[in-house]
Formats: C-alpha cells, structure tokens, sequence
C-alpha cells in the first residue's frame, strides 16, 4: 500500500514560489526587505479604483501560488507589495473567485495571459519602484472540449494554469473536465492562455501536448465564449526509476522541466526497494529530485542547477538509477 509522504517534505527545496489557492488568499504581514513595489489597480472600463485584489511577484518566468497574498489593493486602488530579494520580477493579479474581474499576468500596457510577454519589474536592495497603474478587465471564459477520435478515455481529469507542488497538490482553481470531454474556466481575464492538463491515464501536459509551460499554445479566454478549444491529450512514457542507499519509508520521487523547472510527473514509493514508475509526458529533458527518506537529494547534482539532465524518450525505457549525494 502505498502512503501519503509527509506534507512539509512537498515544502522543502521547490524552485518556484508553490502554495495553495482556493477561492482567495487571505492578506499575509510581510517583513519589509526594502525593496518595494508601488502600483494602483483601476478598472480599465472606467479608471475607477479597484479594492481587495490580490497582487504578487514571482521571479521571472517561474510561476506558482502563494501561501497567501503578499499585498491587496486599498479602497484607492493602492498596492505597496514588498518582494523577498533583490531581481527581476513578473506580477501576477489575481482577483477572488466571485469577481467580476478576471486574473492576469501585468504587461507593459494592460493584462496579458502568456508570462513571457509580461512586464519584466527589476528591483536592487533597498529600491522601491513604482509600477504604471494595472488596468483589469472583467473576467472572460474558456471552454473546451475534447477532439473525437480514438484514445484513452480521461478519467478524473482537470485543467488549469499552475504546475503542481512537490507534494503533488493540484491548482484548487482548476476545472474538471467531464465525461464528455468538455470544460469551462471563467475566472480569467480575456487574453490567451497556456492551459495544463492531467488525468489518471494521461500525464501532466500543456496545452498543445508539450512539458514546457513556455512552449505551449495559448487557448483564448473570450467574453462570449462561442467557440470552444479542442484539445487532446498524449498518452504517457512510463519510467523505470531505482533509488539506491535509502532506508525504508516514503519516498517520492518528483521531475522537473529542464526549462522551466516546473513538476511535470511524480513517482512514489514505501517499501525497502524504492523502485518508482512515474507516468510522464515524453520528448523532453527532465531533473529529478528524490523527496527521500533522508532528505532532499537531487540526481547528479547537490540542487536544481547542478543535477543531471535526463532525456524522456518516447518510447518505455528501462529502469534507471538515481544517482547522487
């Protein structure tokens, strides 16, 4: 039988900002560090002030919930949001599920779904910088539906925008996808999207059946909602994985894109042996970091940076050794 790992050892090393999001997150006092960001949120319809919204920072081109909201905008619109290190940022707004309002990566002029084409926010210690007002739009919808033809059938499927965390947590926004192959998300903003999708019998895939969030197709979110994305889903690469000098207990072992850093597939295992075999989307590179039962390891490597790439094949490989400290 296998056993859920502890929850903190999803906590402990993820190189992207993770967390949990149900219908908002709750404002969180956050020590100053001295480098500030300062904008205004306004409804682009009337440049009227917007209160209560969710603003945050993630390092740029990485993305994942926070634990709970670093700022929120005052009755004028006000944001003053402190970020955790010197660098370059990306921000992300997010309003509550019953908004009028939908979310958005902040652009150079007004929202945008894709991150790479998002304003691009550089702070040094110590700095405050104040960002143009961030203009929202009311929230649009996506739906979509499966192409016809043969495949598996999509068993406890979802769709969302986020990459699980380490300990295999789901986006809590995410939308089921029905019997019939069909969704709906209606609380983004009226831009394009990459969309990720999962189920039993599929592995995590971006929209366009590709691991890398950066690479896949945008699905556009629209007021009207007329025409649905059709979409379909790649059967999964199964991977033979063996973790040597472990002793007994959970282990998990999580991979990531090479790219993006992102959670792309997980294998777990709770006897002596820890041999693991994740399902997960081929043609792409992967890292792998064994959420062991002597801690954190990482395959080749001492973290993210260091550890060993590993080519996805598309067809079953065989196992494979986990190698590192």
């Amino acid at each position: 039988m296998k056993r859920s790992l502890p929850h903190r050892l999803g906590l402990v090393l993820a190189p992207v900002l993770v967390g949990v999001l149900a219908a908002g997150i709750p404002a969180q006092a956050v020590e100053a560090t001295g480098a500030t960001i300062t904008t205004r949120l306004v409804a682009r319809a009337t440049d009227l002030p917007v209160a209560g919204v969710c603003v945050f920072a993630t390092p740029v081109l990485t993305f994942g919930w926070p634990d709970l909201c670093p700022a929120r905008s005052d009755a004028d619109g006000r944001v003053r949001l402190e970020v955790p290190a010197a660098g370059t940022y990306n921000l992300f707004v997010l309003p509550d599920s019953g908004s009028r309002y939908g979310a958005q990566w902040v652009g150079p002029d007004g929202g945008t779904g894709s991150q790479k084409t998002a304003r691009r926010v550089t702070l040094d210690l110590a700095e405050t910088k104040p960002v143009p007002k961030i203009k929202l739009d009311d929230r649009a919808t996506v739906v979509g539906q499966r192409r016809p033809g043969p495949g598996r059938q999509i068993v406890n499927g979802t769709v969302g925008i986020v990459s699980p965390t380490p300990d295999n947590n789901r986006d809590l926004r995410y939308s089921p996808i029905a019997d019939d192959g069909s969704f709906r998300i209606d609380w983004l903003g009226p831009y394009e999207w990459p969309l990720l999708f999962k189920s039993d019998q599929h592995p995590y895939q971006w929209s366009g059946q590709v691991g890398n969030r950066l690479l896949a197709d945008l699905v556009p979110a629209t007021i009207d909602a007329a025409e649905p994305y059709l979409f379909g889903l790649s059967n999964g690469t199964y991977v033979g994985v063996h973790v040597p000098d472990e002793p007994p207990g959970p282990l998990r072992l999580v991979m990531r894109n090479v790219a993006t850093g992102e959670v792309v597939a997980f294998g777990e295992d709770d006897d002596a042996n820890h041999h693991v075999r994740p399902m997960i989307l081929g043609g792409q590179q992967v890292k792998w970091e064994c959420l062991c039962p002597s801690g954190v390891r990482w395959h080749g490597g001492t973290d993210f940076a260091s550890a060993t790439p590993v080519v996805i094949n598309t067809m079953t490989l065989p196992y494979l050794t986990f190698e590192g400290p």
